[in-house]
């Protein structure tokens, strides 16, 4: 056995202080964190991606019984081995703080929090412009499920604390379910000229670093796209290895939170500007 890292949910307020959660909103929501510590889990193990099925991280999280105190509910993940990166993850504790580190970064993500500061386990991944890439196609995998997650928000419970480890890793509540619940996607199309901080050309997602934001944006390429768009960001990536500034030109739509943060960019093409070829 390689790890066994534990993890928690406390869930506080309403009909969770009396050590109760409505059957089936509670269940569900119990079930789409299992399915995010699954997907996570899964790319930890294999370096792969999965949005459903029967994949292999599915059987590596385990649930234990169900506490008082308001109610606690346990996994624990138990993984036989860590595929991603063999470069920086070459130890059982390595591979722990990957899968900890990697979740709180996941929900991060889908909350709209910047995954800021980084941490050790994350310091290579974050460099690779293709594992940048997995890990913002990562964050696309588990919005289904973040979402289920806090299902039973408002419904027998107000707040979700979520701990990894020995971390603390993020908390679910009323403002957050609003976040992940409310999206729009506008028909305008906007141009821009930003760095592309990564990109994975088989999965079409990745991010750029949208200097009027002053923040890297996840972004997707659909496979309508894909061909034409993959040669100009994969240029994007070797630039912004190689620290020459220089951009390419963005087209896209931009998915917004129902308060107008910017939470995607959806790629309509991708070019690169006469100026910055040189």
């Amino acid at each position: 056995m390689l790890v066994e890292v534990p993890f928690r949910l406390h869930i506080g307020g309403d009909a969770a202080d009396q050590h109760e959660l409505q059957a089936y909103d509670g269940y569900s929501s119990l079930a789409g964190f299992s399915l995010t510590l699954a997907l996570v889990t899964n790319y930890v193990e294999t370096g792969k991606i999965r949005h459903r099925g029967n994949f292999e991280g599915r059987s590596s999280v385990r649930a234990l019984p169900i506490q008082e105190g308001s109610v606690v509910s346990d996994f624990v993940v138990r993984m036989a081995r860590a595929a991603v990166g063999d470069s920086f993850v070459n130890s059982a504790d390595a591979a722990a703080a990957l899968l900890v580190d990697l979740t709180k970064r996941t929900i991060d993500r889908n909350l709209g929090i910047a995954p800021d500061p980084k941490t050790a386990a994350l310091t290579e991944p974050e460099k690779s412009p293709r594992s940048g890439g997995d890990l913002e196609a990562l964050v696309a995998a588990t919005d289904a499920s973040v979402r289920q997650t806090h299902q039973m928000i408002g419904a027998g419970a107000k707040t979700v604390d979520i701990y990894g480890g020995t971390k603390f890793l993020g908390r679910y509540d009323l403002v957050s379910k609003a976040y992940v619940n409310g999206t729009i996607t506008g028909e305008e199309v906007y141009e821009k000229d930003v760095s592309v901080a990564s990109f994975n050309v088989n999965t079409g997602y990745g991010g750029v670093f949208d200097a009027d934001l002053g923040r890297v944006v996840p972004i997707t390429v659909n496979r309508d796209t894909l061909d034409s768009a993959k040669s100009v960001l994969t240029w994007g990536i070797d630039q912004y290895a190689q620290g020459t500034g220089k951009r390419i030109s963005l087209r896209f739509r931009a998915v917004l939170a129902l308060d107008n943060t910017v939470k995607r960019y959806l790629v309509i093409d991708a070019t690169i500007p006469p100026n910055e070829s040189r």
